[in-house]
């Protein structure tokens, strides 16, 4: 009887110790779940800027450099080698990764308004004169949005993809527009998009201007009804 017991109190005694042992390991699982987790969002972060970093190269043809981000995924695969990582070693490769994000983010502004600003310096307002009245107007929309995204402080994929899209139509439309358009032609047209002229207004020389610049094929006359 008392030997009948002493088994089942060690039978009890094992399958306690077997309970503890499993909830040890559920607790231990959990832990490393919930560090995964955490280092997995800073990782998406750090992901979507090296993305856009690549967006950036393919469009502007400059780069960012990645060596931190490089180095971070190297340390922490050296610290997990062996078996399950410490806590401090998955709170470090967090606060690594979101440094880097944070870097590469900055890096990225940096080079992007150096290039698209030199671009913008690039386009020359002048010329829309000599452009079809629609034409000047869109001319002038386009160059007022990419004056915006190249002073963008936070620059993603649809800052740079707009910028590309509308900086590519601006040279469009001003490819065959002259590059000399001389400030009293552009004066001119004003005049004339202001509305209110007649004939008697316009000199023989505005004219001769007018087409010089094949810009009176674009200005109508029309007789007045009083």
């Amino acid at each position: 009887m008392s030997t009948s017991v002493l088994e089942k109190a060690r039978e009890l005694q094992n399958k306690a110790r077997h309970i503890a042992e499993a909830q040890k390991d559920a607790v231990q699982q959990e832990r490393v779940v919930r560090r995964i987790d955490e280092v997995r969002s800073a990782l998406e972060k750090v992901t979507g800027q090296v993305s856009i970093a690549e967006l950036l190269r393919d469009r502007t043809g400059h780069s960012v450099d990645m060596a931190a981000l490089v180095h971070a995924y190297e340390r922490f695969e050296t610290k997990s080698r062996g078996g399950l990582p410490a806590d401090r070693v998955f709170t470090e490769a967090q606060k690594t990764l979101q440094l880097c994000a944070k870097d590469i983010a900055a890096e990225i502004r940096d080079v992007w308004g150096e290039w698209a600003r030199t671009r913008v310096s690039g386009v020359s307002s002048a010329r829309f004169a000599a452009l079809a009245p629609a034409e000047r107007r869109e001319a002038e929309t386009l160059l007022r949005d990419i004056r915006g995204y190249a002073e963008r402080r936070s620059v993603d994929g649809t800052v740079i993809r707009s910028f590309c899209t509308a900086y590519a139509e601006v040279q469009r439309l001003v490819e065959h527009a002259p590059s000399d358009v001389p400030h009293a032609l552009a004066q001119l047209i004003e005049r004339i998009d202001a509305g209110g002229l007649t004939l008697r207004d316009l000199t023989a020389d505005d004219i001769e201007l007018l087409r010089a610049y094949d810009q009176d094929a674009w200005i109508s006359v029309t007789r007045k009804a009083d």
